[in-house]
């Protein structure tokens, strides 16, 4: 089998890519699960927002809304995104951070506003007065129908030629007379260029590669769903979290979801809830909330990776030309989606950025494998 580029990773990422790079040239995109978007991309809330600590990612964010608002047509059979909002909730003495989280979503176009706790206890009944004096509220922060997106990648990139192996593992990386040859366990692939989109595990493809890697650290983070309270109607209720982002509550469509919010290191492979962060987890949103959460509906763990400045990586390296990353989104690769997909497929047939990416600020070297901030 032979493509332009071989894309390793069959999660939103890889998925993403495919489709912006299809219209390009021959695809072929490889995952080792039986099923595209198993681990990360399956396990997220879901959740469209500007208000995310990477500059980059914030900008990143910005470059995907009008893609995820106003896709091009044919593309989803209904809207990917759905009202929402979110919230954010502090003490009075947290009032500077919470300004600079304002000033965040300010800069990145967000449709923002202070509140008081009384009106933050009007947009979220359940909160506790006295742990939410003031907040901040991302009036414009979405829901996004992820499986609907990774679907409707997936449809497009099909239909521009890409061919997508599942089941499918990584042996070998091998650059041979300057065409990289892909050894899996369904036979050898050789690709002008790869793209390695492979989430937790892009540093186990690099170094089958033969190449150093990146440093990304995946992470793990519990979540879980627990019932709303009796004859409450909560789907109109925001995302909500406390400032010290000790945990999150997620509103969806018959029940909550809950999370610690945590990261903790861990190895790449497929998750588990621990009983202890889930117990914390409840503890703490009890402790601002007035929900009492006697048994949650279901519990899991997913992964969230990030390399050592918390910003994405996209680009290449001098020792390892065709050899390209995609990698630590940091648990924002769906909302990101649009614009590093974009991103990826400029850089791999254009060598830059696409112009309104460029015009927000965005620049190759701030995505760069060999930027300062992960050499150090």
């Amino acid at each position: 089998m032979q493509a332009d580029v071989v894309i390793i990773g069959g999660g939103i990422a890889g998925v993403s890519a495919a489709y912006f790079l299809s219209p390009h040239g021959s695809v072929i995109l490889v995952e080792r699960e039986s099923a595209l978007g198993t681990h990360s991309s399956a396990r997220t809330a879901g959740q469209f927002t500007v208000g995310i600590h990477s500059e980059t990612m914030r900008r990143l964010a910005t470059a995907s809304r009008p893609f995820l608002e106003d896709p091009p047509p044919g593309f989803a059979p209904y809207p990917i995104l759905a009202p929402r909002g979110c919230l954010t909730v502090a003490r009075r003495e947290q009032s500077d951070k919470l300004d600079t989280l304002h000033a965040y979503l300010s800069d990145a176009g967000a449709d923002v506003c202070g509140v008081t706790g009384d009106e933050a206890v009007e947009l979220f009944p359940a909160l506790r007065p006295e742990n939410a004096e003031l907040g901040v509220y991302e009036a414009d922060a979405m829901d996004i129908d992820v499986d609907l997106l990774l679907q409707s990648y997936l449809k497009g990139a099909k239909a521009n030629g890409a061919r997508v192996l599942t089941d499918t593992s990584i042996d070998a990386i091998r650059r041979v007379s300057g065409t990289w040859q892909v050894e899996t366990s369904g036979g050898v692939i050789a690709g002008a260029r790869v793209l390695n989109a492979a989430g937790a595990w892009v540093d186990d493809v690099t170094v089958r590669a033969g190449l150093d890697p990146i440093g990304l650290t995946p992470c793990r983070r519990t979540a879980f769903t627990f019932a709303a309270p009796g004859g409450v109607d909560v789907s109109h209720w925001p995302h909500v979290s406390n400032l010290d982002y000790q945990w999150y509550v997620h509103p969806e469509r018959h029940s909550l979801m809950g999370s610690l919010a945590e990261t903790i290191p861990t190895e790449p492979g497929d998750v588990y809830p621990e009983d202890i962060d889930v117990a914390q987890a409840i503890h703490n949103i009890e402790q601002d909330t007035s929900f009492r959460i006697a048994r949650p509906i279901g519990v899991w763990a997913g992964l969230r990776s990030f390399v050592a400045d918390k910003s994405p990586v996209l680009g290449t390296r001098p020792d390892a030309a065709g050899f390209y990353w995609l990698a630590g989104h940091g648990g924002c690769g769906v909302l990101s989606s649009p614009a590093l997909g974009r991103a990826a497929a400029a850089l791999l047939t254009e060598g830059k950025l696409p112009a309104d990416q460029r015009d927000l600020g965005l620049t190759p070297d701030a995505l760069s494998p060999c930027r300062p901030s992960l050499l150090a």
